[in-house]
């Protein structure tokens, strides 16, 4: 059975197309902040005639949350629903997310890893 998206709470921050978010489970807990920046694509009049179309798209720097190896996809494809939809315009319609986790926890325990503090 797939998942309800999370409630997501936005607001902006004081550097330009980037947003705080606060990400809640369905029963209203937080479980998770976010740094959100919206990758929006020059437009077409500003780039040479020969240059590739990009598609939008949301670049989400995980700050906190309950995620470990287990949950980790089912969290990224819930917090994507959530975020696309809530960054959805008229005019800027994200057509993915890229996430970014600065250190999770769970990396810390694999042995072959590069941020192995024991290494």
């Amino acid at each position: 059975m797939k998942q309800a998206a999370y409630t997501v709470k936005v607001s902006k921050t004081l550097y330009q197309n980037t947003y705080r978010c606060v990400l809640n489970n369905e029963n209203e807990e937080v479980i998770g902040t976010l740094r959100v920046v919206p990758g929006i694509p020059l437009d077409r009049a500003e780039v040479p005639e020969n240059a590739p179309e990009v598609p939008p798209y949301l670049l989400v720097i995980v700050d906190d949350a309950d995620i470990n190896k287990d949950n980790l996809i089912d969290f990224e494809e819930r917090v994507s629903y959530s975020l696309l939809k809530r960054f959805a315009t008229d005019y800027f319609v994200p057509q993915h997310c890229q996430f970014y986790y600065p250190s999770p926890a769970f990396v810390f325990e694999q042995p072959d890893s590069t941020t192995n503090p024991l290494m």
